[in-house]
């Protein structure tokens, strides 16, 4: 049985899902070129069903996740449906499903699923049902894991209803899910939007790592921070109501507050209006800025901490398994800190919106069944649960065709650069020696990457060894800020040797203390950590990596997202023809195809 997940709200995805098994994952802005782009689109659709080989027919029923979400200053929603001919019917009065009807299913804590009701799309149909944002959250983090019962909190800005987390119980044996906290008490999500806006990041919803990686520069004072994380901030009992954000910017100083919601909405584009009391984001060098990002970053990682510890002790007679999922785990700082707690954690590679497509999908399968006439029936047996592997997890979109790839590259050619196809065999060694010359070399394998971190498939790579390198990559590839770093990638059985880290991690979610820092300086953070991603066999960069190794003696390569400042990551070879050529990147390899500036 097939079904379709859609997420409605900005990072607007499609997710399809067979008999409890990821098939295939794409990100609107993916297709569109749009960072973040709300809502889903036919093309956003028709991806996932051509990488299947199969028709929206052929779709059982679809889960949907924020139909009603981002508003604009005037109320009108941001995501046009009748651009594509999207809508929801109740029936049997063919009645559309209003803005009321989703009120009342998001005011009612006792169920996490709404319908069912009939999806349009143009002049096709199918049968539909909501799915709570944050259970959706959960649900993404805990069918991705291998665990069969595990505590699930998810962290994010707001579900566009006032909640800003939740905490759920799954256990698969017992075929059964459990509430155990979602409100709006909990506000460390927005309060680092806030903290991001005011520090000139804006907008928020896209910048927010820059906050986290500036905290390095600066200093935590004790003084400022005393008292300011949760849940000692919703027990003051004073003017400000657990604020975090004005408490923060009283204790350092501020005296020209900001209107907290000058900035709205949070994309670019859409309208929105920077503050004037908000500081020059070109003047992050000053230690008033820096130690503000230290501070912050503080208040969100001990808020975290506090939260999470306080449901694991709650469960943790029944489970010691912890899934995490919401925007506000793409904060690898705080994930990392959480490994000096808890053994057993899974993150999502993409905890943020994007995910609860395919969240909403994997639950409706888990309670759903289709019957030999056809009909949909709610599941009386726990069905058996597919445990995805981690390239299932990871790698959601298609794999283009050699065809596709050649007619990319007539553009490079055209332009006079010299193209040449490689045997698998030799390949991987003459992309080594690239890199040891000291090249850039952008990598596009198999299908994209779920979630926003490009994992080896959609990557720039480059030579950490090179102390300028992080410098040149951040001026001349990526146009960005010089204070934020880049990853590394590892080979997963030299881990132990180059970092604090006891296990794998295969979707760059945490970030650990480097061992020998000094030896890899351009995939080393200015405060000796690293966000790590760790890659084993059968993935294609482990390949790479191992020629890497037996040339160097070192199996780390920096890996970058292959997009630049302001873009998605590239989707397709003539998306990643148009970045090679519009950046300072030496080489682009396509699957056994290398251009060479």
């Amino acid at each position: 049985m097939y079904v379709l997940g859609i997420s409605c709200g900005h990072d607007g995805s499609v997710a399809l899902v067979k008999d409890g098994k990821l098939k295939a994952f794409i990100a609107t802005e993916r297709l569109n070129r749009v960072k973040k782009s709300r809502g889903v689109t036919k093309a956003g659709i028709k991806y996932v069903l051509d990488k299947e080989g199969i028709k929206l027919k052929d779709v059982s029923i679809a889960a949907i996740v924020n139909w009603f979400w981002d508003r604009g200053s005037d109320n009108i929603e941001l995501w046009d449906k009748t651009e594509d001919d999207f809508s929801i019917i109740k029936e049997p009065r063919s009645e559309e499903y209003l803005y009321d009807d989703f009120v009342a299913f998001h005011n009612d804590p006792n169920i996490v699923a709404q319908g069912p009701y009939t999806l349009k799309i143009g002049n096709q149909s199918m049968p539909c049902l909501h799915v709570d944002h944050h259970f959706a959250h959960c649900s993404s983090a805990y069918y991705l894991s291998s665990f069969d019962r595990a505590l699930c909190v998810s962290v994010d800005f707001s579900d566009g209803m006032g909640a800003n987390h939740s905490a759920y119980y799954f256990d698969d044996k017992m075929h059964m899910f459990r509430n155990l906290r979602k409100g709006g008490d909990f506000a460390v999500g927005s309060f680092y939007g806030q903290i991001c806006d005011y520090l000139g990041f804006y907008p928020s919803l896209t910048d927010a790592g820059k906050v986290m990686a500036l905290a390095a520069y600066g200093k935590v004072n004790k003084k400022v921070v005393d008292g300011l994380s949760w849940p000692d901030v919703v027990q003051m009992g004073d003017i400000f109501h657990g604020d975090q954000y004005r408490h923060l910017l009283l204790r350092s100083g501020v005296s020209n507050m900001p209107n907290r919601t000058a900035f709205f909405p949070q994309l670019e584009g859409e309208g929105g209006i920077a503050d004037p009391a908000w500081r020059d984001p070109e003047k992050w060098k000053s230690k008033e800025t820096k130690d503000m990002a230290a501070n912050a970053q503080h208040i969100l990682e001990t808020s975290i901490h506090n939260l999470i510890d306080k449901f694991h002790t709650e469960m943790s007679s029944v489970t010691e398994n912890l899934c995490l999922a919401g925007g506000t785990m793409l904060n690898v700082v705080s994930n990392g800190k959480l490994l000096n707690t808890f053994e057993n954690i899974f993150i999502p590679p993409a905890p943020g919106d994007d995910g609860t497509s395919i969240g909403a999908a994997m639950f409706l399968w888990d309670q759903i069944e289709k019957d030999s006439k056809g009909a949909l029936n709610t599941r009386t047996e726990p069905p058996k649960r597919h445990i995805h592997t981690v390239n299932e997890v990871f790698e959601g979109g298609k794999t283009y065709s050699v065809s596709d790839i050649k007619d990319a590259i007539i553009d490079a050619e055209n332009e006079g650069y010299e193209v040449s196809k490689y045997t698998k065999k030799l390949l991987y060694k003459a992309v080594a020696k690239f890199l040891s010359e000291g090249k850039i070399v952008a990598w596009f394998q198999n299908g994209s990457e779920i979630g926003p971190r490009a994992l080896g498939h959609r990557s720039i790579l480059a030579d950490p060894r090179d102390k300028n390198m992080k410098d040149k990559l951040n001026k001349l590839v990526k146009h960005r800020e010089e204070f934020r770093p880049f990853a590394p990638v590892i080979l997963d059985e030299h881990v132990n040797d180059w970092f604090d880290l006891d296990r794998s991690s295969p979707y760059m979610l945490f970030s650990v203390d480097a061992l020998k820092s000094g030896e890899i300086p351009s995939a080393v953070h200015v405060d000796g950590s690293a966000r790590v991603q760790t890659v084993a066999e059968p993935h294609v960069l482990h390949r790479l990596l191992t020629a890497w190794y037996d040339l160097t003696d070192v199996p780390i390569l920096i890996n970058t997202s292959f997009n630049v400042k302001g873009e998605p990551i590239v989707e397709s070879p003539e998306d990643a023809v148009a970045c090679f050529l519009g950046t300072e990147i030496d080489v682009l390899v396509m699957h056994d195809y290398v251009i060479v500036k």
